[in-house]
C-alpha cells in the first residue's frame, strides 16, 4: 500500500527527477499493445474506505491509457485533489525496473519515486468529491512514449476526508498500485 501524506508529496515529485533510483536498462519505446488487468485494491487493507481498481492498461501509438475506478465505502465524503489547489490532480503512472512490491515500499518511504508520467484527460471528467457508497469510473490517458520492458503502476490522488477519516486511514491519500504490469517490448532484430 502506497499512502502518503499531502505534506511530503512536493518533495517527492522533486525527489523523482534527481532521485539516485535503481538505473532501468536502455530500451526503446514500447509498442501498441492493451492488457486486462482486474486490480481492485483496498485503502485500508482491512474495513477498507476506498477501493482502487484497474480494469485495462493499453499503449497506443502516441501514448498511453488507463480504464480506472474508485469506489468510496466509507461513510464520509472524499475530496478528489487537493482542495487548497483545485487543479492539482496526482493521477498517472509511475514506471519501474522491477514489480518487487517491498522496492516501491522503501522508495516511497525514501521520498525515491520515479517521476510521475501525470494524466492529461479524464473521461468522463473526475469529480470534486466521492459520496459515500458512490464509485466514479473513467479513463485517464496522456501522450508520450513509455519505455518496454519496464513496469507501470498506478497512480491516485490526492483524496482528502470531507470530515474525520475511517480508523486506519489517513488524509489526504495519495495510492500507488501494489499491481504492476510489466510494458511488452520490440523484440531486436537478429540480423
Amino acid at each position: 500500500m502506497r499512502l502518503l501524506p499531502l505534506i511530503s508529496l512536493a518533495a517527492l515529485l522533486t525527489a523523482g527527477c534527481t532521485s539516485q533510483a535503481v538505473t532501468a536498462p536502455t530500451t526503446i519505446k514500447a509498442p501498441p499493445q492493451t492488457a486486462s488487468l482486474d486490480w481492485k485494491e483496498p485503502y485500508p487493507a482491512t474495513s477498507p474506505a476506498l477501493v482502487f481498481g484497474v480494469s485495462r492498461f493499453t499503449v497506443t501509438r502516441d501514448g498511453w491509457k488507463a480504464e480506472i475506478s474508485v469506489e468510496n465505502t466509507s461513510n464520509i465524503a472524499w475530496i478528489v485533489g487537493d482542495p487548497g489547489f483545485p487543479s492539482y490532480r496526482e493521477f498517472g503512472v509511475l514506471l519501474f525496473p522491477n514489480d518487487d512490491l517491498k522496492e516501491l515500499e522503501r522508495r516511497t518511504r525514501d521520498g525515491d519515486v520515479p517521476g510521475l508520467r501525470a494524466a492529461t484527460s479524464y473521461t468522463p471528467s473526475l469529480p470534486e468529491s466521492i459520496e459515500p457508497g458512490e464509485t466514479w469510473r473513467g479513463t485517464i490517458a496522456a501522450p508520450g512514449a513509455l519505455a518496454g520492458g519496464l513496469w507501470v503502476r498506478i497512480a491516485f490522488g490526492p483524496f482528502a476526508a470531507d470530515g474525520k477519516p475511517p480508523e486506519g486511514a489517513q488524509t489526504p491519500v495519495v495510492w500507488y498500485t501494489d499491481h504492476a504490469h510489466r510494458l511488452e517490448q520490440v523484440e531486436a532484430d537478429p540480423a
